[in-house]
């Protein structure tokens, strides 16, 4: 799955605090197939979340997103959420979200600028993400241009395929 960086993402939030642990992102263990983890994933910090989330939505958090173990968050796309943007974000759980291209964005700031069902739009080119609902925004943290190509790739895997399909043509 691949997202255009020079595009705005725009979608309604949802807002969580500080801490959101893996597990509750990413119920493996007591769900073991994604349809199962997509009817529970969240239900630990918001039980209605599941039922309620449509694609496009933004997932906006505090500090020390995606903590605990090294579940992906891949669970989070297939329900449709478009962009998570945070406070601060757990190094493993970054780390796995850019391997897969899934859109994550630091935004010191964030959790006050909006709130939950709220509008937000993400300016990646612009450095920036909005507030729609009252015009306020904040910077928010770009990447180095190899985890830009690795998002403009589809993630990891598929980077590492052109890369060395680019390669085999020189050879």
């Amino acid at each position: 799955m691949r997202f255009d960086m020079n595009r705005p993402i725009q979608g309604r939030v949802w807002k969580f605090g500080d801490s959101i642990e893996t597990d509750a992102i990413n119920p493996y263990y007591h769900y073991p197939t994604m349809d199962e983890m997509k009817l529970h994933t969240m239900e630990a910090y918001r039980p209605e979340f599941a039922k309620e989330v449509k694609p496009g939505d933004i997932l906006v958090a505090g500090h020390n997103f995606g903590c605990g173990s090294s579940r992906p968050g891949l669970v989070l796309r297939e329900v449709g959420i478009a962009a998570i943007v945070v406070e601060s974000v757990s190094r493993l759980f970054l780390r796995n979200s850019i391997a897969r291209a899934i859109p994550i964005f630091l935004a010191p700031g964030i959790t006050s600028l909006v709130d939950d069902g709220q509008t937000l739009r993400i300016d990646y080119p612009g450095g920036k993400v909005i507030n729609v609902d009252n015009g306020n925004e904040i910077a928010m943290r770009r990447f180095p241009p190899l985890i830009e190509a690795i998002f403009g790739a589809g993630g990891l895997p598929e980077y590492a395929y052109e890369r060395y399909m680019r390669e085999q043509q020189i050879v």
